[in-house]
Order: structure tokens, then C-alpha cells, then sequence
């Protein structure tokens, strides 16, 4: 019982610490795709230690979606730097990416 109670703690223990920032890029490219608005760049921040880091994700699902789409869409457009916080990895295609939040520290430098 102990050994179940150990295993299940450490297999959730890395979903509790994993989120952080996601460092200033410039996006080089922009896709949607299921779920999502993604951001390309030469290599973002991989807080949530996701299977790629070429890409963030700011999800359909997110509570300030559309603001934070118009406004990193204009950051793409006049080549600015982006910058926001991910505290989770979104699935696309079997891989995962971190997901940036519209609503929590998104700069555009």
C-alpha cells in the first residue's frame, strides 16, 4: 500500500512544479491548428519540459483568448518580441508544447 501511495505521489509531484516563464522571442511564424493559436520562434523557454520548444500555444480555451490573439498577432506582424508565462504542455500530433497563458504576464517588447 505505501509503495502505491509513493508511486502515485511521484508520478502527479512534476505536474505540481512544472510551469514558469517563457522567455522574450520573436515569432517567426504563426499556424492554428487544433486547440490553438501556435507561435514559432528559433527556441523558446521549455518551462513544462515538453517534447518541443520551437513552439507555444495560446489555447482556444484560454479566458482572455481573443485580446491576447489580436494582440500577439500584431506582435508578429510589426516584429516584436513576445514574452508570458506557461504552466502546461499542450498534445498536437504527439508531441506536446507549452502553453502560454492570454491573461497572466504576456509582454510585447
Amino acid at each position: 500500500m505505501v509503495r502505491i501511495i509513493t508511486f502515485l505521489l511521484l508520478s502527479i509531484s512534476h505536474l505540481a512544479i512544472a510551469k514558469g516563464p517563457v522567455n522574450s522571442n520573436k515569432i517567426t511564424k504563426v499556424a492554428f491548428q487544433t486547440g490553438g493559436f501556435f507561435m514559432y520562434a528559433t527556441d523558446w523557454e521549455n518551462p513544462n519540459n515538453c517534447t518541443r520548444s520551437n513552439a507555444v500555444v495560446l489555447k482556444t480555451s484560454d479566458s482572455n483568448y481573443d485580446k491576447a490573439y489580436s494582440l500577439l498577432l500584431a506582435a508578429y506582424m510589426s516584429e516584436k518580441k513576445v514574452s508570458g508565462y506557461s504552466d502546461g504542455c499542450v498534445t498536437f500530433d504527439g508531441q506536446t508544447y507549452n502553453s502560454i497563458r492570454g491573461f497572466k504576464y504576456l509582454v510585447i517588447e
